[in-house]
């Protein structure tokens, strides 16, 4: 699975995002479905690309890992580079192939909103996390005597954007037209379909750009990032959230784990290559506020770990729902808390950034 062999490659990388034309979503997300049994590895090429933080081309091969999530075929490679640390996906299925691991039931394109969750547990639970969302953009975002505008990229279905206050000005990009179509149709959103370097978007326009889990999905995070620092007035803020790798929960269920997300995860930092991106994007890092969220990862990975190793599938139900309950989760609440708070090793990191004064 693992290996330290260095491997040199030869070629430039292949990606272009911040250039290439504006994407058709339906040569992506919204084509996922249609004629999914017949992808094999083989239909799909893959290209082989330079690190996407630092352009170094050497790399040791960490981890080999199947699609855990939603069993498309094919074994995807997340490789250490040689010259940051960075962990990226390489070689990778490209931005046109790409969609074809995200079929309309890949879940954050879900449908219902928290407050029409018919289930009591799941709609507090979902309810309760937007509104740490929303507690971590006012906490920490410039005040205006009129209404501030936030951009959300990778909006999905609008449902973050939703549960906001109508004093601010609203707006999401969501490469799915799928989604996009329902969070204009059913919120009211503003929502441009495609990349955010193609949005119509000029200039400082916004006070907050949030990348709730959407930065590791981006082919050149970097290109996104820059982008998002155009957009962003001086004073400005960027929050995002990205897996851990330095999660404690990697030492237990290894390439099980749901952060790696293969092949939808492009990269996957630790709190030093976050930092390094966003520095190298012309961002300073002013917080890291811990959010929570690790014991559903925690849930999602143990699933993983089960389908790999466990074979009958009533014993997998069972071994799951040893984990999943409601006593489960308060009796492992103050161990994670701690994990979470003081050791800095959750499932995720949340990042709070300003634009720095010089040109990136």
């Amino acid at each position: 699975m693992a290996s330290t062999t260095v491997i040199d490659i030869q070629r430039p990388p292949i990606y272009s995002v911040a250039r290439r034309s504006r994407v058709d979503a339906s040569n992506t997300r919204t084509q996922a479905g249609k004629g999914m049994e017949a992808v094999t590895a083989s239909t799909i090429p893959l290209e082989h690309i330079a690190c996407p933080l630092c352009s170094a081309t050497g790399y040791r091969v960490r981890y080999q890992i199947p699609d855990l999530a939603l069993d498309r075929p094919g074994i995807f490679t997340l490789v250490e580079c040689a010259g940051c640390g960075l962990l990226y996906q390489n070689p990778r299925p490209s931005l046109r192939d790409i969609g074809t691991f995200y079929p309309p039931d890949y879940e954050p394109f879900g449908l219902t909103p928290p407050w029409a969750e018919s289930r009591r547990l799941r709609q507090v639970l979902h309810l309760y996390g937007l509104k740490k969302r929303w507690g971590v953009v006012e906490r920490f975002a410039p005040s205006r005597e009129r209404h501030r505008a936030i951009l959300d990229v990778g909006c999905a279905t609008g449902l973050f954007l939703a549960a906001g206050s109508d004093d601010w000005r609203k707006v999401g990009v969501e490469l799915s037209t799928y989604a996009a179509r329902y969070a204009r149709s059913q919120f009211g959103l503003t929502v441009y379909e495609g990349t955010l370097e193609d949005a119509p978007l000029e200039g400082p326009l916004f006070d907050v750009i949030t990348m709730w889990d959407v930065l590791e999905h981006l082919h050149d995070p970097l290109a996104s990032l820059r982008r998002a620092r155009a957009l962003l007035h001086p004073d400005g803020i960027l929050v995002a959230r990205v897996p851990n790798r330095d999660a404690l929960e990697v030492c237990c269920f290894g390439d099980a784990w749901a952060g790696f997300d293969q092949p939808r995860h492009m990269v996957v930092p630790d709190p030093l290559r976050i930092r390094l991106l966003l520095e190298r994007a012309g961002f300073q890092v002013t917080a890291l506020p811990p959010m929570g969220g690790s014991y559903g990862v925690i849930v999602l990975s143990w699933t993983f770990w089960l389908k790999k190793h466990v074979r009958e599938e009533r014993r997998r139900r069972l071994a799951r729902r040893a984990l999943d309950n409601l006593p489960m989760r308060l009796a492992l609440l103050p161990a994670i808390w701690l994990i979470e708070h003081l050791l800095g090793r959750g499932s995720s990191i949340t990042v709070v950034a300003q634009p720095t004064g010089g040109a990136c």
